[in-house]
């Protein structure tokens, strides 16, 4: 699936992640649609990739940010780490995470 129900937005900072080419963008369209299926809650989502510690020493290298809009409420997850595929699936679980519980607290209500 190359494209979602709603609109997601990229902001690129590492230079060797490219769209056109990338599997990243293509897994994280994927995800973020699978999530939405069967609901009309989602109404778009941002995804951030970041290289805040290029050319420094630090604990962590990349950042992934990934904000879902759902109704009145904004989910966002935000995940560091030294290597890039596994920030962005440590992003994309704890947004899939909190997407369900906010849907489930909807539910008891």
């Amino acid at each position: 699936m190359d494209s979602a129900s709603f609109p997601i937005e990229f902001n690129n900072e590492i230079d060797d992640v490219q769209k056109s080419e990338n599997k990243n963008y293509t897994l994280a369209v994927d995800r973020l649609s699978k999530l939405a299926e069967g609901h009309n809650d989602i109404s778009g989502g941002v995804v951030n990739f970041k290289q805040p510690a290029k050319g420094h020493q630090t604990a962590y290298i990349y950042e992934v940010t990934i904000i879902v809009y759902m109704a009145s409420d904004n989910i966002v997850a935000t995940e560091k780490g030294e290597h890039f595929q596994s920030t962005l699936d440590g992003a994309l679980d704890a947004v899939e995470r909190q997407v369900r519980e906010f849907r489930k607290q909807q539910r008891n209500y």
